[in-house]
């Protein structure tokens, strides 16, 4: 068994991992990133929606670093989108606008990891991490049929939901029952509004979550949804939801008629909230491994790019002495903590409301729609706090009253 040492090993090139490794490398840390798939930003497990830089100050206020990190070349983004509908369970549309950039994954993806490499991060692909050792100083990693035992004064478990490396750290993952599952089609011959994207709620189509259509240009769309399980028929598949989405949603379905599916993908979105603990003494976790995802919307690349240069940052400064890793829970709890929580607040209400389409349409009507806009983007209004209080209040009486 062969051994190795660098000064960071991450676990991970999605756009998590490949933000700390760039940070940390332009400061000239010697760092590894390794990663199981041939090839980087396949599959597609995402709609691919990120907001414009100029709608970040509204999104995540605090986020310092987002416009210097989301000024992304043409190439990466497919289309471009300045409105978003929000169908719900009686059909009503409530639109708002909201500049979107909808991204070729895969470009995107290896745009990251090119910046890392290009700033002197070494890549290894095809490289499956098998177990965290002695708090993150050793990994032991599976490369060409062989077995290398690696060592690192830091680990960054960027693996992704229920991540391995994280729980081999004892830091544990996202709770099961806080993920969703998500099925998406790429579909042509679509007859939509390219300048529109479309978020549908309701039992019947997407329940626990919601379905989505997300102009790709050329007549072209991601398709897809996202559930949980414990909301979901008994009996009925992700697939069968979708399927039924397509062809018999009301308005949906006649966008529809004459679509073709041209690639199919899925994946697992955690909407519980970070992690309690992202770091220890040798080690950080980041992106969805951590659990930093916006929770109403399952909106993971914003938070991961961001708190992937956070970690990079925190990197430097711990290999030059100038702090503990735990500068990287304050930091990127400073930047996006405050949203992060939001977004789980709202979850709970509107899970709430998503098991009952009479209760969800009657929010939407006594808040006029406006509750639409704030859900969509993790914003924890004054009525939404009020509601989330109530909510949380009666929770708690009725705990007491059953004991």
């Amino acid at each position: 068994m062969s051994e190795r040492h660098y000064d960071a090993i991450v676990v991970g090139a999605g756009p998590a991992g490949s933000s700390v490794a760039r940070k940390a490398a332009e400061q000239g840390v010697n760092v590894l990133i390794i990663d199981r798939k041939r090839d980087i930003g396949y599959p597609i497990q995402c709609g691919e929606l990120v907001p414009t830089v100029e709608e970040f100050p509204n999104i995540l206020p605090r986020a310092k670093r987002a416009e210097k990190l989301f000024n992304l070349p043409k190439w990466v983004i497919s289309n471009t989108c300045s409105r978003v509908a929000v169908i719900g369970p009686s059909k009503k549309i409530h639109e708002f606008n909201f500049g979107q950039n909808i991204l070729d994954r895969s470009r995107f993806d290896k745009w990251l990891v090119m910046n890392a490499t290009k700033a002197g991060a070494e890549l290894w692909t095809c490289c499956n991490a098998i177990k965290a050792e002695s708090d993150g100083r050793e990994v032991l990693v599976k490369k060409e049929g062989k077995i290398l035992r690696l060592k690192a004064n830091v680990l960054v478990a960027a693996d992704g939901p229920s991540s391995n490396m994280a729980k081999n750290l004892g830091l544990g993952s996202s709770n099961p029952k806080d993920l969703i599952v998500t099925m998406e089609y790429l579909m042509g011959g679509v007859e939509i509004d390219a300048d529109l994207t479309e978020v549908y709620f309701g039992k019947e189509y997407a329940p626990g979550g919601y379905a989505w259509i997300i102009p790709k240009g050329e007549s072209m769309a991601n398709v897809g949804l996202g559930i949980r399980t414990s909301f979901s028929e008994r009996g009925v598949s992700l697939k069968d939801y979708l399927d039924r989405f397509i062809n018999k949603h009301p308005i949906a379905s006649k966008k529809f008629q004459k679509g073709a599916i041209l690639s199919r993908t899925g994946g697992l979105v955690p909407v519980g909230g970070p992690i309690e603990k992202t770091y220890s003494e040798n080690a950080i976790v980041v992106g969805d491994a951590a659990g930093q995802v916006m929770a109403t919307n399952g909106g993971g690349i914003p938070p991961a790019v961001i708190c992937g240069d956070i970690g990079g940052e925190a990197i430097v400064q711990k290999l030059r002495g100038e702090n503990d890793l735990s500068f990287y829970e304050k930091e990127w709890k400073s930047e996006v903590g405050k949203e992060l929580d939001a977004g789980v607040k709202i979850r709970k209400i509107v899970d709430i409301a998503l098991r009952s389409d009479k209760l969800a349409e009657r929010i939407f009507e006594i808040f006029e729609g406006k509750i639409v806009r704030e859900v969509i983007l993790c914003r924890l209004s004054m009525p939404l706090n009020l509601v989330y209080k109530t909510v949380m209040g009666l929770r708690r009486t009725l705990k007491v009253l059953e004991r």
